[in-house]
């Protein structure tokens, strides 16, 4: 995961992707990925923000801060050129064929970083997850709570969340869309979920 690099190769990997966006297929995005217009860039929502992604890069639409993971995983989401819509149907992320080399990883700095941030708030999970966009989800999935999230038009996650109780400590699972892999590679994928771990703590903080 780009975590695991030193912070300096996260504005390498970007600039080296740059180059790719000004050759990218923006025509591709709108008609595929659920971009929208933006004159000579296109607009995406990432967890209910939107960005705008063109051949000089991608920034955020409201001028603010965007952290390099949100701009690497959208420049891939582009350049990538999937297709497809949403099945359904729902997976872990080391359900995925390559998902076992990142699997510990994301266990532990997804998964483990969401569970440790809200045990025993539930009432802020909640308002940070509303934040993103975040909805309760019913589907039998299992939880205390269950949200579903629009991290990318065409990639939602789901968030399992059990509280902390007197026999088991919180824990959190993360799940994809199982056509997922259409829109991201495996390493992409993890990034994505660390978005929302670091997105809902941020959300989580400040209220």
């Amino acid at each position: 995961m780009f975590r695991s690099d030193k912070p300096t190769n996260y504005e390498e990997v970007y600039q080296g992707l740059i180059g790719k966006l000004a050759r990218a297929d923006y025509r591709h995005a709108l008609l595929h990925l659920g971009a929208r217009d933006a004159g000579a860039r296109v607009a995406v929502d990432v967890f209910n923000r939107t960005c705008l992604v063109g051949p000089d890069g991608v920034e955020a639409a409201d001028g603010g801060r965007l952290d390099f993971t949100i701009r690497i995983c959208l420049a891939y989401y582009i350049l990538q050129g999937g297709r497809g819509e949403p099945s359904g149907a729902w997976a872990a992320y080391r359900d995925f064929k390559d998902g076992a080399f990142f699997h510990a990883a994301f266990a532990q700095i997804v998964e483990g970083k969401i569970a440790a941030d809200f045990a025993g708030r539930p009432v802020e999970l909640a308002r940070a997850a509303a934040s993103l966009a975040g909805k309760p989800f019913a589907a039998g999935l299992g939880g205390d709570f269950c949200f579903r999230f629009p991290a990318l038009p065409r990639m939602p996650l789901i968030l399992i969340f059990y509280d902390a109780d007197d026999e088991f400590p919180a824990s959190a699972r993360v799940l994809f869309d199982q056509s997922a892999p259409n829109f991201l590679d495996m390493e992409c994928l993890a990034v994505l979920g660390l978005i929302l771990a670091d997105q809902l703590a941020r959300a989580g903080r400040t209220g």
